[in-house]
């Protein structure tokens, strides 16, 4: 916020004292004056030249004499403030007419008088006078008096800021900065002033005041001084009752074992635990201290409890005694070493006591012994039974292996076969059409060859080039259409049936895929789209990227889209840094549930078995992925709103042995 000093202040608070006023008293006098000139130029003359100008036009205007009128019209138009005259006669027609050129926002009083002979109205007077001379002249008298008085505000302006100046402004100055002395402690210089005024007096209350807090900080100080000693002193004493507590409480949970420690108030109850013995018991603290209860459960035998206190009060001390307690977890029964001491803080008698799960200590050295004592038959009929068993997997390992390697196999030539299906069915189209304009142009070759033989018309040639002309055009559309058709699918059977590896651009990949799959996808009312970066190079194995992309489309057209819904797949990339890029396929369809994220690249898992799904499609997506591609792939999934996977690939692949 912005502050203003006490001089500001002032120079604003005495020139509006001076100016206002005169500005208000100047304006009210303009207007009356304004009003009393335009009564005086303007509106008595106009009167005058509109009375005289009515007696004087009777004559001419009867006789039709317009030079005679016109004299009269000039004389009146001598002077500046007459801006026009129109004379009319008895049937309105202009009778003598004469107008100064003025501008356009000049204000104008007009006056009307008839023209009367012998009772008789036998004309019109019309007289228009200007105030502008009027204005002109009261400005420029404003302006003198603005003068003379913006001359008198600066001399009554510059006066009373001397006289504020050096009675109050300075002597205030001098204060402030006597009072800020004051504020920092300096107190033993006396404030020096003469001047018997009020700010004088003021000066004298302030020196009393600075004696009195002289005196009041002087005895304050000395009490300060005593209580910071007192409290420097409490401090260091908590300080390191603080220290011993936060050591005591770190060693206790930070204790491997677990540890407790019981109130005698007046009966023994826990008071805390550590961490150890949440992890051993698996009670939580709130549990286990906030309720008698439980603290009596813990006990599978509360005489050993009772017995360990006996002892302790007794001996202070107890090592090596063994009992069963209970835990958290199903009530499992732990078997314990305790070991504790009683101690005393603050007058108060603490119990401290260490539980020892030795359970499967003991288990084991019962087993230890009863091992030994059978140990060699059951080594023997051990051994024998894991020979048994690694045979068996063995034989059964490599079963899976073959069937799962067949599975595979067979999927892919499943999808390799519906591409040659679809590929064939969208070849017949234009290979049809091609073979229909060709037996067209050959019966057609032949009849014109015929006609020319006999004596060929014009007409008819005409008419035979212009459909060779057509037909050749459907020809060359059809056949270059079948031509794409052959190349895509030539180069994607290529990758698929091989495991070359080579350079190639992914958006030209991407788009042969697409031109590919064209059948399949339009089949369905989906669509594909691909929004890759043109010349983006990779040096890896298109076969298996291509039938990664494969499997991608078809597990969407089969899993996220409902019959009735037209849904969209959409393939994008872009560079993830120099060494790898990111390929995402997402899906608008109905999305993954999330019990089944999890389990989508496991081999054999569909939720459409026996409804097109074979449960292989995304473990091939996997196992390329990362064996082959030597990337990583990543699902995110939100019911009802879609699927998107995303692929990061290196832009060179390792060498791979066997793409699957």
């Amino acid at each position: 916020m912005q502050r203003y000093s006490l001089r500001q202040i002032s120079i604003f608070g005495v020139g509006l004292g001076i100016l206002l006023p005169a500005l208000v008293f100047g304006y009210f006098m303009v207007l009356a004056r304004y009003e009393r000139e335009v009564q005086l130029r303007v509106r008595n003359p106009m009167v005058q030249y509109a009375d005289m100008l009515a007696k004087a036009m009777e004559v001419p205007i009867w006789n039709v004499d317009k030079e005679v009128g016109r004299q009269f019209v000039n004389g009146v138009m001598h002077n500046p403030e007459v801006v026009s005259i129109a004379i009319t006669d008895e049937a309105g027609s202009d009778f003598v007419k004469q107008k100064k050129d003025m501008s356009s926002g000049a204000a104008l009083i007009t006056d009307t008088r008839p023209v009367i002979l012998d009772s008789k109205i036998i004309g019109k007077v019309e007289i228009s006078l200007t105030t502008a001379n009027v204005k002109h002249d009261l400005l420029e008298d404003i302006a003198k008096q603005l003068l003379g008085l913006g001359a008198q505000v600066l001399f009554s302006f510059a006066l009373i800021w001397f006289l504020f100046d050096r009675r109050i402004v300075r002597p205030i100055r001098i204060l402030q900065q006597e009072t800020a002395r004051l504020a920092s402690g300096q107190m033993d210089q006396a404030l020096a002033w003469t001047r018997q005024d009020e700010i004088g007096n003021l000066a004298q209350g302030l020196d009393k005041m600075r004696l009195n807090l002289g005196e009041l900080i002087a005895g304050r100080e000395h009490q300060n001084a005593l209580l910071q000693q007192e409290l420097a002193e409490r401090l260091r004493v908590e300080q390191i009752l603080r220290e011993t507590e936060e050591k005591f409480i770190a060693i206790f949970q930070a204790s491997p074992v677990a540890m407790t420690v019981f109130r005698k108030n007046p009966s023994y109850r826990m008071a805390d635990v550590n961490d150890a013995w949440v992890r051993q018991f698996g009670w939580s603290h709130e549990t286990i201290l906030g309720q008698v209860s439980m603290q009596e459960y813990l006990w599978r035998n509360m005489d050993d409890f009772h017995h360990v206190v006996s002892r302790l009060e007794r001996d202070g001390e107890i090592h090596g005694y063994e009992a069963w307690c209970r835990s958290g977890i199903a009530g499992r029964l732990l078997l314990c070493e305790l070991s504790g001491r009683l101690v005393r803080i603050a007058e108060e008698t603490m119990l401290i006591l260490v539980q020892e799960d030795i359970t499967e200590k003991r288990q084991n050295e019962q087993a230890i012994r009863n091992m030994n004592a059978t140990l060699e038959k059951r080594v023997s009929e051990r051994t024998h039974e894991l020979e048994e068993a690694n045979s068996e997997l063995t034989v059964v390992l490599e079963d899976l292996q073959r069937a799962q390697q067949e599975l595979l196999r067979t999927e892919k030539m499943a999808a390799l076969g519906s591409l040659v299906a679809g590929v064939a069915h969208e070849l017949n189209t234009p290979i049809g059409t091609s073979v229909t304009v060709a037996s067209t142009l050959q019966q057609q070759t032949t009849e014109i060859y015929q006609q020319f033989q006999q004596g060929l018309r014009k007409s008819v040639l005409e008419e035979y080039l212009s459909n060779a002309r057509l037909g050749t055009d459907l020809l060359l559309r059809n056949l270059s259409k079948a031509s794409e058709l052959v190349a895509s699918f030539k180069q994607v059977a290529v990758d698929r049936t091989s495991a070359n590896r080579r350079q190639f651009a992914l958006d030209e990949m991407m788009d042969e895929l697409i031109v590919t799959l064209g059948p399949m996808i339009r089949k369905t009312p989906h669509e594909v789209t691909a929004d890759i970066p043109a010349k983006m190079l990779l040096d890896s194995y298109p076969g298996a990227l291509g039938q990664v992309m494969t499997n991608l489309i078809n597990n969407a057209f089969i899993h996220a889209f409902d019959p009735e819904v037209r849904g969209r797949v959409c393939i994008e990339a872009h560079d993830k840094d120099h060494a790898f890029i990111e390929i995402t396929v997402t899906d608008n369809g109905k999305g993954i549930a999330p019990a089944n994220i999890g389990r989508i690249f496991d081999p054999f898992f569909t939720t459409r078995l026996g409804q097109g799904g074979s449960g292989l499609g995304l473990n091939i997506v996997y196992n390329l992925v990362k064996d082959v591609l030597g990337g990583d792939i990543r699902v995110s999934s939100t019911v009802g709103e879609g699927t998107r996977f995303s692929m990061s690939i290196p832009k060179t692949a390792k060498i791979a042995e066997t793409p699957h």
